[in-house]
C-alpha cells in the first residue's frame, strides 16, 4: 500500500509539473482506465486520496473553462468521480473547490460547446439527486437563473428537456426555493422560443401542484402564451389554465379570459384581410394582429373546456358576461377559427342552460338562429355582413345588476314549473307525518320499558362500533380493488427499475437457488438505500452463489465481505441461517412464508413475507416503509404508524389489495412507488398511477377547490356547492384516524404520522493507531476484536476506550496506555502518543467522535497475536472485516503523513536550489526558477493565473 502511495503522490506531482498537453494525456488515460469504477475500486486505486485528484481537475476546469481546450475531458473525469460519490465525500469536495459554480458559468459561456453544456447539466442533475442540502447549494449559486437562462437561449431538443428536467428536479424536496423556482419559470414563459415556452409550462403545472396558491403574476404571460402559432405552446397553456381554477387567482384568470374575447378596436383594426395568404411570419410582419385573433380563438376554445369540466366555473363565466363576449367573437368575419371556437363555447352553455337560447336567438335573428342549434361550427359558412355586425355590436347583459342572473332565472322556472308536484308531495309527508304520531302514543308506553332494558347495552355496542375503524380506511368496494391492482401493476409493468435480485427472480428456473436470492437482497436492502446495495449484493452472489456456499465460508470473510454496508448483524445471522438450512434442512430453503420465519434468524415477518411472495409466489402482502407510506395515504391513516393497531390495519388492508396472480411483483410495485413515487419528501402525486384511490390527495385537492371557491361564494351570496370532504364517522375514536389536526402546508404528508425519533447518543472513542514495521519493511497496523454481540460484533478496529465524562481525557489516555502495553508486550510511556485528529461517525443511534493517536513501535519485537488480536498491513487492513470507522481514521492518518512528507521534500527542494544557484543567475532566471520551484507542489491560484494566460498565449 505504502508503494501504491508513492505512485499516486508521483502521479499529482506530475500533474502539478504538466502542461496542458501532459494534463490532457493523464486525463485520457484516467478516463480509459476508471469510467463506471464505484467509490471503493476508486479510493483502492487512488490509495484512499482520490479526493485530491478531484480537487485538482476541478481546480484547472475553474481557472480554464473559458478557452474550452480540455473542457470535455474535464467534465467527463468529474463524472466519473460524482458517479461514484459515496457518503458525500467527493460531492463535497466537488462543491468546496468551486464545482458546481464552475459549471454553472459553463452554462452561460459564449464559448462553451452545446455537448460540454449538456455534460454540465447532467453532472448538476447528479449533484441536485444527491440531496435537498445540495439542491439547496444550487439555488443559493443562483443555479435557478442560470439554469433558467440556459433554456430560453439554447436550440437543441435534447438539451433544453434535460434543463427543463433539472429545475423540475429542484422543485423536489426543496420548499426553501420553490418560490424562487417558480417566479424563474414565470419569467421564463416571455422568451421567444416556442420549444421553450412548451417545457417551461409543462414544468409550471409540477411546480404548481405543490404549491398551495398560484402567484398573480402567472395570468398575463400565460394568457398571452394563447396567442403563440403553435398548437403545442396553446395546449400546454390551456392544461395550465385548467389546472389555475382551482386555486385563488381563477376570478382574476376568467375575468382575463372574457376579455380577450373581444379585443379593443385599435387591436383588431390593425389586422386587415390579404387577397394573398403569405406565410405566417409574413402576416404577422405586415398586420401585427393575427397573434390577438389566435388568441381569441384559444380563449374561446379554454373557456369551453373550462364549463364542461366544471359547474361551478360555467356559472361563474356567464357572471362574467361571457355570453355577450362569445357572440362579439362570432361576429368577427376576419378569422375563421375565433368563429368556430366561439360557437362550440356557445352552443354548450345554450344546450346546458336554455333559458339563454331565448336571448342567443334574440340577438341572431330566426335564421341565423336555425343554423347555430342546427350546426354550431358550421355558422360562419351562413352569415352576412349585417348578422355580423349586429353580433360583433350586441349588447346583450345577462345580469340585472341586483345579483340575479339568467341561470338563476332558469333554475326559478323549473322550480315554478314543478310546484304542483312538490306541493302532492309535501301533503303526503305531512299524512304520514300525522299518522306516525298516533302510532307513536299508543307505542310510547311498551317501549319505555324496553328501552331502559336495553340502554346500557346499547351504549356499550355504540362504544365498541365508535373505537373500532371504519370503512373509511379500507376498500369496501371489490371493484376498487381490482381497478387499483390494474393501474399499480401497469405502471410498474412500465417504470420498474432493472435490479439485480428482480433479474435472478425470474430468470432463476432452481427454486432453492432463488428463494435463497431473493433471502440475501431482503437482508441486505433492510436500513439500505438500494444504490448501495447494487454493488454488493452482485458480488456476494458472485462469491456465494448458493446457500451452501454461504454455509462453508467462515464469519470473518462474511465480515470481511460485509464491511461498509451497516448493521453488520446482518451478515452474521444470513450466515447462521445459511449453516442452519445445510445441517437441520438437508439444504432446503424453507418453502412457506410461516417456515421461513421460525427457521431462519433475522427474518421478520415483512421478510417472510417478501421471499414469500417474490420467490415461491405465495399470495401474501409484505409491509415496509414504502408500503406502511403508501397505504397510510391512500385511506387516510394518521394515527402513530408504529402503534398495534395501525399495524394490523396495514396488514389486513395489503393482504387485502395483493393479486392472487402476481403476488411478488405487486409487493414489489407497492415498494416501488413509495421509493420513487410517493416519497417522505416531495411526493409526485401528478405521477401516481393510484391517484384516484388516494384519500389524501382526494383531500388537499376538496380543500383547495373550497379555498379557490371561498372568494366566489361570497361574491354571489349563495352557499357554496361544493360536496364537503369525506371524513371517517368515527374520528374521535377511531385508532387510526389522527390525533393532530391536519396541517394545510403538508398536504399528503400529513399522512403517515410518526413518533418524534430520539436524538442519537453522543459518544466520544479515545483509540490509538499503533504501528510497527514488518518483515519486509511494510507497516503493519495493531488491531483487536470487537466482542460478538453488540455493535459491530466480531470486526476488526484499532485499540480503543470509550470516554466517560466521569474521568478525564488524561486517565483515558493512561488506561489506553496501559492496555496497548499489555496487548504488544511493551512497557510504554504517554508521551509516545502523537495526537492526529478527530474522526466523526454517525451511525443509525449514535453520534461517534473518535480521538484518534497514533504510536509507532521501533522494536518489532512485540508479544505474539492472540485470537482477539492481529497485525495486518495497510492493503490488507482495507480487505479485512473492519467498520467504515476505521477506515476513516487511516485515510486521516494518511493525509496528516502526506502533508508532512510534502512538507519536508518541498522545505528540502527550495534549500538545495538555493544552494546551487546562489547569486548567480540573473534577476529573470531567478522568477523562473521561483516558478519551477512552486510546481513541485500543487500549484496556487495566483500561479494558476500564470499559467493559463501562458497557454493561451
Amino acid at each position: 500500500m505504502k508503494n501504491k502511495l508513492g505512485k499516486v503522490l508521483s502521479f499529482l506531482r506530475e500533474w502539478d509539473h504538466g502542461d496542458r498537453t501532459v494534463r490532457g494525456r493523464m486525463l485520457n488515460t484516467f478516463l480509459i482506465q476508471n469510467t463506471g469504477k464505484t467509490f471503493y475500486e476508486l479510493e483502492l486505486e487512488f490509495a484512499q486520496v482520490a479526493s485530491l485528484f478531484l480537487a485538482r481537475v476541478t481546480t484547472w476546469m475553474r481557472l480554464t473553462y473559458m478557452f474550452g481546450t480540455f473542457l470535455g475531458l474535464q467534465l467527463n473525469a468529474i463524472g466519473i468521480f460524482l458517479s461514484a460519490s459515496s457518503h458525500d465525500q467527493y460531492l463535497m469536495e466537488f462543491l468546496e473547490d468551486g464545482g458546481v459554480l464552475t459549471l454553472l458559468e459553463i452554462l452561460s459561456h459564449p464559448k462553451s460547446k452545446e455537448e460540454e453544456k449538456a455534460e454540465a447539466l447532467r453532472l448538476l442533475h447528479t449533484v441536485s439527486n444527491a440531496g435537498r442540502k445540495y439542491k439547496e447549494f444550487i439555488c443559493e449559486s443562483d443555479g435557478v437563473k442560470a439554469i433558467a437562462e440556459f433554456l430560453a437561449t439554447s436550440n437543441a431538443d435534447k438539451t433544453q428537456e434535460t434543463a427543463r428536467a433539472l429545475l423540475e428536479t429542484l422543485s423536489h424536496g426543496n420548499p426553501k426555493y420553490q418560490i424562487q423556482l417558480y417566479k424563474s419559470l414565470i419569467a421564463l414563459m416571455t422568451c421567444s422560443s416556442p420549444k421553450v415556452q412548451q417545457l417551461v409550462m409543462c414544468t409550471l403545472r409540477t411546480v404548481q401542484f405543490k404549491m398551495n396558491t398560484a402567484h398573480h403574476s402567472i395570468i398575463e404571460p400565460l394568457l398571452n402564451m394563447l396567442r403563440s402559432l403553435h398548437v403545442e405552446v396553446q395546449d400546454e397553456a390551456t392544461n395550465l389554465i385548467l389546472l389555475l381554477t382551482s386555486y385563488d387567482v381563477r376570478p382574476v384568470l376568467l375575468s382575463g379570459l372574457v376579455s380577450l374575447l373581444r379585443p379593443t378596436k385599435e387591436e383588431s383594426q390593425k389586422h386587415q384581410l390579404n387577397t394573398e395568404v403569405p406565410s405566417e411570419p409574413e402576416i404577422i410582419k405586415r398586420t401585427g394582429s393575427l397573434p390577438v385573433f389566435v388568441q381569441q380563438a384559444a380563449a374561446a376554445k379554454t373557456i369551453r373546456l373550462l364549463a364542461e369540466d366544471s359547474p361551478d366555473v360555467s356559472r361563474e363565466l356567464l357572471s362574467l358576461g361571457v355570453i355577450q363576449h362569445l357572440l362579439h367573437t362570432l361576429g368577427n368575419r376576419e378569422h375563421t377559427d375565433a368563429q368556430i371556437q366561439a360557437s362550440m363555447a356557445l352552443e354548450h352553455f345554450v344546450r346546458e342552460y336554455p333559458v339563454i337560447e331565448e336571448q342567443v336567438q334574440r340577438v341572431m335573428g330566426c335564421t341565423l338562429s336555425e343554423a347555430f342549434m342546427h350546426k354550431a361550427e358550421t355558422l360562419y359558412m351562413n352569415k352576412d355582413e349585417t348578422q355580423a355586425e349586429s353580433l360583433l355590436t350586441n349588447n346583450l347583459n345577462i345580469s340585472d345588476g341586483k345579483g340575479c342572473n339568467l341561470f338563476s332565472s332558469c333554475c326559478s322556472n323549473v322550480l315554478c314549473t314543478n310546484r304542483l308536484v312538490c306541493n302532492v308531495v309535501m301533503n303526503k309527508l305531512r299524512s304520514a307525518m300525522h299518522k306516525g304520531k298516533r302510532v307513536g302514543l299508543e307505542m310510547v308506553k311498551k317501549g319505555t320499558a324496553k328501552r331502559k332494558k336495553s340502554e346500557t347495552a346499547v351504549k356499550e355496542e355504540d362504544t365498541k362500533n365508535d373505537s373500532a375503524p371504519s370503512t373509511y380506511h379500507t376498500f369496501p368496494d371489490p371493484a376498487d380493488v381490482v381497478l387499483l391492482r390494474s393501474h399499480l401493476l401497469n405502471w410498474y409493468d412500465k417504470e420498474k427499475r432493472e435490479l439485480p435480485w428482480r433479474t435472478l427472480a425470474v430468470t432463476e428456473s432452481d427454486l432453492n437457488i432463488r428463494t435463497y436470492a431473493v433471502w440475501v437482497s431482503e437482508i441486505m436492502l433492510q436500513q439500505t438505500q438500494v444504490a448501495t446495495v447494487i454493488d454488493y449484493y452482485n458480488k456476494w452472489m458472485k462469491r456465494w452463489p448458493t446457500v451452501q456456499d454461504l454455509a462453508a465460508a467462515t464469519l470473518e470473510e462474511v465480515n470481511q465481505m460485509w464491511a461498509g454496508l451497516g448493521y453488520y448483524s446482518r451478515g452474521k445471522r444470513l450466515h447462521e441461517g445459511s449453516q442452519k438450512v445445510v445441517s437441520e434442512l438437508k439444504g432446503q430453503m424453507p418453502h412457506t412464508v410461516d417456515s421461513l420465519l421460525k427457521q431462519l434468524p433475522g427474518v421478520g415477518r415483512y421478510t417472510a413475507a417478501a421471499i414469500g411472495s417474490i420467490s415461491l409466489g405465495q399470495v401474501t402482502g409484505a409491509v415496509d416503509g414504502n408500503v406502511i407510506r403508501v397505504l397510510c395515504r391512500l385511506r387516510a391513516i394518521g394515527a402513530d404508524s408504529t402503534s398495534p393497531p395501525v399495524t394490523e390495519a396495514l396488514w389486513s388492508l395489503v393482504n387485502k389489495l395483493v393479486d392472487p396472480e402476481r403476488p411478488g411483483d405487486f409487493n414489489q410495485a407497492m415498494m416501488e412507488l413509495g421509493a420513487r413515487v410517493c416519497t417522505p419528501k416531495g411526493p409526485l402525486c401528478s405521477q401516481c398511477p393510484v391517484q384516484t384511490h388516494c384519500r389524501s390527495y382526494s383531500k388537499v385537492h376538496a380543500k383547495q377547490e373550497k379555498k379557490s371557491q371561498k372568494l366566489l361564494g361570497k361574491l354571489d351570496r349563495k352557499p357554496s356547492t361544493l360536496p364537503d370532504i369525506e371524513e371517517c364517522v368515527n374520528s374521535r375514536t377511531c385508532p387510526l384516524c389522527p390525533s393532530e389536526p391536519w396541517d394545510d402546508k403538508l398536504g399528503v404528508q400529513n399522512f403517515p404520522r410518526k413518533p418524534a425519533k430520539k436524538p442519537p447518543r453522543v459518544e466520544r472513542t479515545l483509540t490509538c493507531v499503533v504501528l510497527r514495521t514488518g518483515e519486509d519493511g511494510e507497516d503493519e497496523y495493531l488491531l483487536t476484536q470487537r466482542p460478538n454481540k453488540g455493535l459491530l460484533a466480531g470486526l476488526w478496529e484499532f485499540p480503543s476506550l470509550l470516554l466517560d465524562d466521569k474521568s478525564s481525557e488524561v486517565k483515558h489516555k493512561r488506561a489506553l496506555c496501559a492496555e496497548i502495553s499489555t496487548l504488544v508486550g511493551i512497557n510504554l510511556s504517554e508521551s509516545n502518543f502523537k495526537c492526529v485528529g478527530e474522526v466523526v461517525h454517525i451511525f443509525s443511534h449514535i453520534h461517534q467522535t473518535y480521538v484518534v493517536h497514533s504510536l509507532s513501535l521501533k522494536d518489532r519485537d512485540t508479544q505474539t497475536p492472540t485470537e482477539s488480536t492481529q497485525w495486518l498491513t495497510k492493503s490488507a487492513l482495507q480487505e479485512a472485516a473492519v467498520s467504515t470507522g476505521v477506515k476513516k481514521i487511516v485515510k486521516l492518518c494518511d493525509s496528516v503523513d502526506s502533508q508532512k512528507e510534502q512538507t519536508l521534500k518541498d522545505g528540502k527542494r527550495k534549500k538545495q536550489a538555493n544552494m546551487k544557484n546562489g547569486k548567480k543567475h540573473q534577476t529573470t532566471k531567478k522568477k523562473k526558477l521561483g516558478a519551477a520551484n512552486m510546481s513541485s507542489r500543487q500549484l496556487s491560484l495566483s500561479s494558476f493565473f500564470k499559467t493559463v494566460k501562458d497557454e493561451s498565449d
